[in-house]
């Protein structure tokens, strides 16, 4: 165990070594003006890019609110007990039920968002 712990560390010190001259080498033969050039389109590309992002992460973010069914009916059950609402049951069980079919959507609307939303970033660079 502790060869591999020495070899770890070897390799993250060579690692180190290795970028730590690279990258000034790298960055100063890039010319201003591309770089200018670069950072305008992204600024440009980055709605799109945030269109796509946002349809991918819909998806689970809609897959967590079906644990709200489970979750609604174990807050009816136990609302006899203390620090347990019925209110909070019903509103849980009844987001939970609509859960699933917002998970569809979000499926299906997953493909055209993530190929729109980097068709706009793409159709920014023109």
């Amino acid at each position: 165990m502790q060869r591999t712990r020495k070899t770890g560390r070897l390799r993250l010190i060579v690692w180190v070594l290795l970028f730590s001259h690279a990258a000034p080498a790298l960055l100063a033969s890039v010319d201003p003006e591309t770089a200018l050039q670069a950072a305008a389109l992204a600024k440009e590309g980055a709605p799109g890019l945030v269109r796509a992002g946002k349809g991918i992460v819909e998806v689970p973010k809609q897959a967590a609110g079906c644990f709200r069914l489970p979750l609604g009916l174990m807050q009816l059950i136990l609302s006899p007990l203390p620090d347990v609402d019925f209110m909070d049951g019903l509103k849980n069980t009844g987001k939970g039920l609509v859960a699933p079919f917002k998970l569809c959507v979000a499926v299906l609307e997953m493909p055209g968002e993530i190929v729109g939303g980097i068709g706009d970033a793409t159709g920014a660079l023109d």
